[in-house]
Formats: structure tokens, C-alpha cells, sequence
């Protein structure tokens, strides 16, 4: 008993300490740069955690809405839009001049051949796309040399294509027209393209019709694109569709060159960046990677 009450003084001076401890001022929470650990905020983009590092796009004011300050490397992006020729190819352009100026090949996986793909009735003319041509990539600070083109026949190749990209250790980007099915079969290829990705430190975009909008995808980031005319300019609408982060409501105006980029096919055929047949691709890839 007498021992019982020797505690007590000590247990009365515990909970005395505890509801000190509680009264004390908390020590403030460190700024960027001077400590290890920040407090991270989900609405806001700019801290929001990425899985790879991002690239610059080239444009300030959609560096600053995206989460990491850029295009996600390693990860897939997916552009959605029915209007070719907006300048859908020159977003691109700076991430993808920068690569190669690193010595990194960049892979398009072109349209497969009107009638050849595996579409459905609603399917779109594939060949009206605005198609990569080499003046123009020269123009935008792209090496064509460092350029591969595959052209494949039907649907199936287009995904063996790209997925046999992603497995190269020498790519820098890859932008693919992909065919479109159902949604479930969609998104399974979607989830394999997004997993391998995540393998390197590539660039992955994937340009699909705006009628995709609504299915699921895995991809990290979705942007919808679409043509902004003023009556004295015409700008690229970019909707962030999905991003790390809070979302966006409004979208982003941008000022592209678009027009640039020739919608013929046959303007492929140029001597410096041959079209490259999917069975070669992966020799294509490793004599890229070595040249560039």
C-alpha cells in the first residue's frame, strides 16, 4: 500500500509533463532547401510526387500546370484530338529536339495503311494526320537522322511496334498513332505500353481521337487538343484531362507553328530518314542509338 502511494506522485508529475508538452510551441516546418523532408500538398502540381523525372516542354506556361514542371519521363502520355494540323506535333517539338541533341532516337509509329487497319465503322482516315516530315523536323531543332519511321500494316503491328520500342535502351521518345478498339481491349494494351514504359526514361506519347476521352486509360497524363481561333491569332488548346494533383478547368492556350508539318505520306520517302519496316526495328533502334 504504502509503496502504491509512492507511485502516485510520480504518475500526477507524468501527466503534468504530458499536458506541458502539449501546451509547447511546434517547431515550424523547414523551407525547400533547408531540410531533407517537405510537407506535401496534394492540390498543389508543382509538389506533386512523379515517379520519373519530367522533361521541359517548352513552354512556361504549361510547365507550370503540369506536376514535376514538365512531360513525364517514363511514363505514358496520351494526347487526344480530331483536328490534324493544329500544332499537335509542334507541342512536341522542343522535348523532342532535346533528345536528340542528347543523341537519343526518337521512334513514330505512323497510321497503319488506310483499309488495313482493324477499325470499326466509326473509324477516322488515319492518313489525314499530320505526318512528320523531315524538313520540317530540321526546322524544329529535330535530327532527322536520329529519327526512325515505321509504318505498320494493320493494328497488330502497330502495338508489336510500339512495344517493341519501349524495350530499347537507346530511346529517347516515341509517338505513336494508335488504332482504337473497345475500351477493355484498349486499356489492357494501354496498362502493358504504361508498365514498359516505366522501364526507361523515355518519352511516350500516344495521339488517339477525342472519342477516347470518356474510356479508362492508365496513362500518368491526359491532354485533350484542340484549335483556340481568335479574330487575330489561332492557338492550341491544351485540356488537362488527368495529372497528378487537382485538376484543371480551365485549358491552356498556347502559340504553336502549326501548318508545318506535311500531311503526305510519301513525304517519308527522303534519303535521310528511310521508312523502317516493324521486323527492323530493333536493329533500326541500336544503330540509332550508336549514331545519333
Amino acid at each position: 500500500m504504502e509503496r502504491s502511494r509512492s507511485l502516485l506522485p510520480l504518475a500526477g508529475e507524468g501527466q503534468d509533463e504530458g499536458r506541458r508538452a502539449w501546451t509547447l510551441t511546434p517547431t515550424p516546418l523547414p523551407q525547400a532547401g533547408e531540410g531533407r523532408f517537405l510537407l506535401w500538398h496534394a492540390d498543389d502540381p508543382a509538389l506533386a510526387a512523379t515517379a520519373a523525372e519530367c522533361a521541359p516542354t517548352g513552354f512556361e506556361i504549361l510547365d507550370a500546370e503540369l506536376p514535376g514542371g514538365g512531360w513525364p519521363q517514363g511514363q505514358l502520355i496520351e494526347l487526344l484530338h480530331d483536328d490534324p494540323g493544329i500544332g499537335e506535333l509542334s507541342l512536341l517539338a522542343p522535348a523532342l529536339a532535346a533528345q536528340t541533341r542528347a543523341g537519343r532516337a526518337c521512334v513514330w509509329i505512323l497510321p497503319c495503311e488506310y483499309g488495313s487497319c482493324e477499325r470499326g465503322p466509326q473509324a477516322d482516315d488515319l492518313l489525314q494526320q499530320a505526318l512528320p516530315y523531315p524538313p520540317a523536323l530540321t526546322e524544329a531543332g529535330i535530327d532527322p537522322s536520329c529519327s526512325i519511321f515505321v509504318r505498320p500494316a494493320v493494328a497488330r503491328e502497330a502495338w508489336w511496334a510500339v512495344e517493341q520500342s519501349l524495350r530499347a535502351a537507346h530511346l529517347g521518345a516515341l509517338i505513336g498513332w494508335l488504332p482504337t478498339s473497345s475500351a477493355p481491349a484498349d486499356f489492357r494494351a494501354l496498362r502493358r505500353l504504361h508498365l514498359l514504359a516505366q522501364r526507361h526514361r523515355a518519352l511516350v506519347f500516344v495521339i488517339r481521337p477525342s472519342r477516347c476521352t470518356d474510356a479508362p486509360s492508365p496513362a500518368a497524363l491526359r491532354l485533350q487538343l484542340t484549335c483556340d481561333r481568335g479574330p487575330q491569332s489561332q492557338k492550341l488548346a491544351v485540356k488537362i484531362l488527368k495529372r497528378r494533383g487537382r485538376p484543371l478547368i480551365e485549358p491552356v492556350a498556347l502559340q504553336v507553328h502549326s501548318g508545318s508539318w506535311d500531311r503526305n505520306a510519301a513525304s517519308l520517302a527522303a534519303p535521310t530518314s528511310p521508312a523502317v519496316k516493324p521486323w527492323q526495328l530493333a536493329a533500326a533502334l541500336a544503330g540509332a542509338g550508336a549514331g545519333c
